[in-house]
């Protein structure tokens, strides 16, 4: 699930919706036989011939270079053919032939270097969304005594990740996870999301308090917002060196909830850096969990106190909800905003069964999709719920 979910279904749409669409391959010997009988339909002042050249630049399209050849070269054929049954090969037929074998060879040529651009984007594609899932793995369906599912969504239809982050992590300590949503969204943002993860999953395995994980991604986001860029200038010395300003920075923070379940995932540790507040669903209702919201990560050196960390009890049944502003902000034909919480409460109180998290977040996904007819921002939204003590 997660991001993984998503990769998914975008295998499974471009499958679905190719490109070009398989119709395309009649088109260029369907066009070749419409121009011939055109042609003899037709008194002879007319003359069609012209157009066998728009069958061959559409089987550019869809074609390999030899079959864009033997468009053309049929083409050649049966003009030949047909003005030789007319008894008639004239000026008009051999400015037409011309043509003809001088666009056959420069589509055949261009199909080679289209083909070639087609396998260099399949290639970078597969390298860019096996990064993507690297950076932003799947979700398990369980870990340990934890259930969860979740599913992601990037604002820009052609990246699997955007601006929003999460990672869950068993450690020492804990089931920890962290959901967050950097400032900015789409592909642009993943420098500081992989900034985020990188360093979550690292603290979550050394650090015994959630306080000091939090820290430690200050500590982080810090050093990329600080960082001096480091494109060469035209005479080859770097933009910046050691002693010179570095110039005005971006504001690098992300807004983020960071979670530690129990050992028996009972109980669950929240730290709030100016997230989206959680929601629970506990005997069909869906109720906020109250937190200490804290200033965003990245933003440490103007709090005034240490955030603190709130602890909430989760009963069997119960299912803990941490999703991103894009959820929330999604907006319908009039403008409003989402109501999570108001639709999830519908949702639950006119389910039949109980609600497990595969089915709650496969409800919001489609929900949201329901309530805005385009999504804006990036939106993730992830389930736990403890799992019963017979382990079933």
């Amino acid at each position: 699930m997660g991001a993984g979910r998503a990769a998914a279904e975008h295998r499974q749409w471009d499958e679905q919706h190719p490109w070009p669409p398989q119709w395309l391959r009649y088109v260029p010997p369907a066009l070749v036989v419409v121009t011939m009988v055109l042609d003899q339909v037709t008194p002879s002042r007319y003359f069609f011939g012209s157009l066998l050249s728009a069958s061959v630049v559409l089987a550019l399209f869809t074609y390999p270079p030899l079959g864009v050849l033997a468009v053309g070269a049929a083409g050649c054929v049966l003009l030949v053919v047909t003005e030789w049954l007319e008894d008639y090969i004239g000026p008009m037929t051999i400015v037409a032939l011309t043509v003809l074998a001088t666009v056959t060879v420069l589509s055949a040529s261009l199909c080679v270097v289209r083909r070639r651009a087609e396998s260099r984007f399949r290639r970078v594609q597969a390298v860019a969304e096996a990064v993507q899932l690297a950076l932003l793995r799947p979700l398990p369906d369980r870990i340990g005594p934890l259930r969860l599912a979740g599913f992601y969504r990037a604002a820009d239809d052609e990246a699997l990740i955007g601006g929003d982050l999460y990672s869950v992590r068993p450690t020492p300590f804990g089931i920890r996870v962290i959901v967050g949503d950097v400032k900015g969204k789409g592909i642009s943002a993943t420098q500081t999301v992989a900034t985020v993860i990188s360093s979550f999953q690292e603290a979550a395995l050394l650090h015994p308090s959630l306080s000091q994980v939090a820290e430690r991604i200050d500590v982080a986001l810090q050093l990329d917002r600080d960082s001096p860029p480091s494109e060469p200038m035209g005479d080859g010395r770097p933009a910046y060196t050691p002693g010179e300003a570095a110039g005005p920075v971006d504001e690098v923070f992300v807004t983020a909830v960071l979670l530690e379940f129990t050992a028996d995932a009972r109980a669950v540790r929240v730290l709030d850096r100016g997230h989206q507040p959680l929601l629970t669903v506990r005997h069909g209702t869906a109720s906020v969990v109250e937190s200490d919201h804290s200033l965003p990560l990245g933003m440490s050196d103007l709090l005034t106190a240490p955030p603190r960390t709130v602890t909430q009890t989760l009963d069997p049944g119960d299912i803990l909800i941490a999703y991103s502003d894009g959820v929330t902000e999604a907006r319908d034909s009039a403008g409003t905003f989402y109501p999570l919480r108001e639709r999830l409460q519908d949702h639950c109180s006119s389910s039949a069964g109980p609600v497990s998290p595969t089915r709650l977040v496969t409800f919001i996904e489609e929900d949201v999709a329901r309530w805005a007819s385009t999504l804006g921002d990036d939106l993730v939204a992830i389930a736990f719920q403890p799992a019963p003590s017979g382990g079933e």
